[in-house]
């Protein structure tokens, strides 16, 4: 396993990539040092295309993650627009991505778990965004995201009101996708991630494109619509079709590689299912 330290810490383990926010002194805040190294974390992952998934979590029993630093947000905004370019980053990476929130979330942290695919909580966790308590109006691309991924009245609760919800609502608000005790995030995690690792990579990247373009309402015009008949095409059109095809039959583990076959490289025509 290869382990990038520091307090934004990168690790990789086969195609399974981890960042682990490890300042649990300060609740796991961000400052715009760590904001940046969590950016060139990120910029590094888009060049390995060996890796699939990538898992994000904290260090603590308590926190995931208290968002910015309230220092530097006050003394200076710049770190507001820095955020900004990590959260589109985060929410646009190709690869599946999974948080583990080993705590609570509040204000900027809660909008970096929400970019990612999938939210695993633990019990006894909240999350809070309390902006509106000292007069901060949310930027507009997070508010975006809360009310696309959330929905108005949800996005209105945690950002107009500053509601402070517990885990079991965020479960039913579909803020979670996943809820588990503490002492199961760590092998539940893991479980998740290894088998998203394991599925066909295009099929998985294109299917998320396509969600996510269709939650963003994105696909409304004919040059969107076609790019996303792209995809599908290219997904019939791949080596990891033929790989899962000859797996199932064979009763075997496939071993995709996210390749497009050869105009000689066909299956079939009919296929037996296992018994």
């Amino acid at each position: 396993m290869n382990d990038f330290k520091g307090a934004i810490r990168l690790a990789l383990k086969g195609s399974i990539a981890s960042i682990t926010l490890d300042n649990p002194q300060k609740h796991n805040s961000l400052s715009a040092e760590d904001i940046e190294m969590f950016l060139s974390h990120l910029e590094y992952l888009e060049a390995r295309p060996e890796i699939r998934v990538l898992v994000i979590t904290g260090n603590g029993p308590k926190t995931f993650c208290a968002g910015v630093s309230l220092v530097e947000l006050t003394s200076d905004g710049a770190i507001a627009d820095l955020f900004q370019e990590l959260t589109d980053k985060l929410a646009n990476m190709k690869i599946p991505t999974l948080c583990a929130m080993n705590g609570s979330a509040f204000g900027g942290g809660a909008e970096l778990s929400l970019c990612c695919d999938f939210r695993i909580g633990v019990k006894g966790m909240a999350v809070q965004i309390p902006a509106a308590r000292f007069g901060l109006c949310y930027p507009i691309n997070g508010i975006r995201r809360y009310v696309q991924r959330l929905g108005i009245n949800t996005a209105k609760k945690l950002l107009m009101a500053a509601e402070k919800l517990d885990a079991e609502t965020l479960l039913a608000e579909q803020y979670l996708t996943h809820l588990v005790e503490p002492a199961e995030l760590a092998e539940t995690a893991a479980q998740m991630a290894e088998n998203l690792s394991q599925l066909a990579p295009l099929a998985v990247t294109g299917m998320k494109q396509i969600c996510d373009q269709m939650v963003e309402g994105n696909l409304s015009t004919e040059e969107l619509n076609q790019d996303a008949q792209t995809i599908v095409q290219n997904c019939r059109q791949s080596k990891d079709l033929l790989e899962g095809l000859n797996a199932m039959r064979e009763r075997r583990q496939p071993k995709f590689t996210g390749e497009i076959r050869s105009e000689d490289e066909k299956p079939e025509d009919q296929w037996p299912l296992p018994q």
